[in-house]
C-alpha cells in the first residue's frame, strides 16, 4: 500500500485567479479540515495565463480544484462525510469545483517520520512521512494531524493508490502525485520525493536568494529553479531523458513553499 501526496502540474497548463481579489481570503483562511459548506457562495475566476485545460488548475493557493469531468469520475472517492464540493464558476461557463478535505486522520507515525525542527523543538515540517496503516487503511482522500502538535497539516492532501489509479486510468489532465510512504519498504528505504541525501536544505526563499545572488541551480524531487541570465525567474521540470524543461513562470506553484530545497551539483 502506497500514499501519494497530490498536487498539480504547472508546465503548459492554463492557470486561474480570483476574479475578485478579495475572494483570496476565502481560500487562505479556510480548507483547514472544517466544514465550510453552509457558509459558501459560489467564487468567480478566470484565465491568468493562457495554456491547456486542466482538471486539476493551478492558481487558487493550495486548495485542490476539479474540472465538473474530474469530479464526475472520482465521485465514488469523494464522499459526502469526508469532502465537501464547493462550486466555481468561470466566466465562459466551464464549471470547477473547490475539494474541501474534511476528512482529517491522528494518522502520523511519530517514531519513524523524519522532521525538521525550529531551535525551541517545534516541528517545522516533514522530511519524511510514515503513517500507521491501521489509521489510512481503506482512505482514499484526507488530510493529517501534526503528530505532537495535533494542528490539522492543512496544506498537504493525501491519496491512496486506488485514487492514483482512477485518475490515471481516466486520462484525467493537470494531475500529479508524490509518493510519500510505502508500506512494504523499510523506513530506511521510502524517502519522502521532495527531500534528497544531501547535508545542507535550504527552503524555497532561502534558495530563491541564494540562486539569484549566486547565480546557483536548486532542486527539489523533479523540479529545479534558477535565474536565468536576465536574472528573470525560471522554473524547471524534470523530463524523462534526465533534462530539464525550463519556463519563465508568470508566479510560482505555492506547492513551491513548503518544499525544502539542494543545490544542484
Amino acid at each position: 500500500m502506497k500514499i501519494w501526496q497530490m498536487t498539480r502540474v504547472f508546465n503548459g497548463f492554463e492557470v486561474l485567479k480570483f476574479s475578485n481579489p478579495d475572494d483570496r481570503k476565502v481560500f487562505s483562511d479556510n480548507f483547514i479540515g472544517l466544514p465550510m459548506k453552509e457558509n459558501w457562495a459560489s467564487i468567480k475566476v478566470e484565465t491568468y495565463s493562457k495554456g491547456k485545460e486542466s482538471d486539476s488548475p493551478d492558481g487558487l493557493l493550495l486548495a485542490p480544484i476539479f474540472s465538473e469531468k474530474a469530479v464526475n469520475l472520482l465521485k465514488v472517492f469523494l464522499k459526502e462525510d469526508q469532502v465537501e464540493i464547493l462550486p466555481i464558476s468561470k466566466y465562459g461557463g466551464k464549471k470547477y469545483f473547490a475539494i474541501n478535505v474534511i476528512n482529517v486522520l491522528d494518522g502520523i507515525d511519530g517514531e519513524h517520520s523524519e522532521v525538521s525542527r525550529s531551535r525551541h523543538g517545534i516541528i517545522l515540517g516533514y522530511d519524511r512521512f510514515a503513517f500507521k496503516r491501521d489509521i489510512v487503511s481503506g482512505q482514499d482522500m484526507f488530510k493529517v494531524l501534526n503528530h505532537e502538535t495535533k494542528r490539522v497539516i492543512s496544506s498537504k492532501v493525501f491519496v491512496s493508490d486506488r485514487f492514483r489509479d482512477k485518475v490515471i486510468e481516466s486520462d484525467l489532465q493537470g494531475f500529479d502525485f508524490i509518493e510519500v510512504w510505502n508500506s512494504e519498504s523499510t523506513a530506511d528505504q521510502v524517502e519522502y520525493s521532495e527531500i534528497s541525501n544531501s547535508d545542507k536544505l535550504y527552503t524555497f526563499d532561502e534558495a530563491s536568494k541564494i540562486a539569484e545572488d549566486q547565480n546557483k541551480t536548486f532542486v527539489s524531487g523533479k523540479w529545479a529553479i534558477r535565474f536565468d541570465e536576465g536574472k528573470e525567474f525560471q522554473i524547471g521540470q524534470l523530463q524523462e531523458d534526465g533534462s530539464y524543461n525550463w519556463v519563465n513562470p508568470i508566479y510560482y506553484p505555492p506547492i513551491f513553499i513548503g518544499m525544502k530545497w539542494e543545490e544542484s551539483k
